[in-house]
């Protein structure tokens, strides 16, 4: 579940959001006149989020290293090609599974 309180809110209430946070696993979004300024998450969500993170990262830095040395349009070109299908397999495996 997701809670939304104000920061002063917050630090008043900061044991009783952590411990909702550490055991129900919920979500608390601290706002600062209306606006998000912070998340809390439980911590095993925030390794998952950040290991995901450093993949997806990872993969970039793979294509760089391998187009360095390859003329920007050249690349430009690759990417737009690779992105077509990545979007065509992605509405195939949506097809399949509805």
């Amino acid at each position: 579940m997701v809670k939304t309180c104000s920061v002063k809110s917050a630090q008043h209430e900061f044991p009783s959001l952590l411990g909702r946070v550490r055991r129900k696993k919920d979500t608390v979004i601290v706002e600062e006149q209306g606006h998000p300024v912070v998340a809390m998450i439980p911590f095993d969500r925030y390794q998952a989020l950040t290991k995901r993170r450093d993949r997806l990262f990872a993969v970039l830095d793979r294509i760089w290293a391998k187009n360095r040395n390859i003329p920007a349009r050249d690349a430009r070109r690759d990417a737009t090609q690779a992105v077509k299908q990545a979007r065509a397999a992605r509405r195939r495996r949506r097809r399949l599974s509805a």
